[in-house]
């Protein structure tokens, strides 16, 4: 447990040393902000028609379904060589030699992508938060918003971490990694078009998204999200100790 957090707290140097992780969040939140700002103009030019789903269905809800975009797109670039890039440099190689477990050091890796993740929620969720000095906006769905949020990055950087397990190419995990999650995303408009595909439409993340959209916090949800996540993770393990036992 030692190694795969003294792993960690070196991936997480590791990210904040690198252009591109200040970058993404720089821009994340610059979107964030500017879209904050659009729903906010939206609403008082339109409060007339807006008045009865209030600030919270108008603003909060949607600036967060904006936020989960941001994230979906964001983590295959934070993600794509955090294993690909230590394969393809031979850093990886090392590692197998060191006592480290391959469970260990997927966890350690998670951790670190975790470390950069959780500030783009962190910093997603200021934003809304200033809502309540100036409206009344239930705290219930605000709260509610933020564990979806933090649940989809969370499936998106296990996501990542298995797809940069898979190849010595970092872009093409990458691109792999961002393909699965718009079809997961999309998977919900199978279920849309053909009422039989009800159980593609299960393994949509945005689906089961709404509740969470709605204050409604589903323990099925939710345990969709983490075991889907433990399930990449598991993969991410099992490939590696293959890999491992190769000459």
């Amino acid at each position: 447990m030692r190694a795969a957090l003294a792993l960690a707290a070196s991936e997480t140097r590791r990210l904040y040393r690198s252009p591109l992780a200040w970058l993404l969040l720089a821009l994340g939140e610059g979107f964030m902000a500017v879209v904050f700002m659009l729903l906010v103009v939206r609403y008082l030019e339109h409060e007339s028609e807006l008045r009865q789903i209030g600030v919270t269905g108008a603003v909060l809800v949607r600036y967060f379904a904006s936020a989960e975009l941001g994230a979906l797109f964001a983590l295959p670039l934070v993600t794509m060589g955090i294993l690909a890039g230590d394969r393809a440099s031979g850093l990886l190689r090392f590692l197998y030699a060191t006592p480290l477990s391959s469970s260990g050091l997927v966890l350690g890796k998670l951790l670190g992508v975790l470390s950069l993740a959780g500030a783009y929620v962190a910093l997603a969720a200021i934003i809304p938060a200033t809502l309540f000095w100036g409206t009344a906006v239930d705290p219930g769905v605000y709260a509610a918003n933020v564990l979806g949020l933090a649940l989809f990055t969370l499936l998106h950087a296990c996501l990542g971490l298995l797809a940069s397990a898979l190849t010595r190419v970092p872009l093409a995990a990458g691109i792999g990694a961002l393909t699965v999650s718009l079809l997961l995303w999309f998977a919900d408009w199978a279920r849309r078009l053909d009422p039989d595909a009800a159980v593609i439409g299960g393994w949509s993340s945005l689906s089961r998204l709404r509740g969470f959209s709605a204050g409604l916090v589903s323990s099925a949800d939710v345990a969709w999200f983490v075991v889907t996540s433990l399930a990449c993770l598991a993969l991410a393990v099992a490939w590696l100790d293959c890999e491992r036992r190769l000459p």
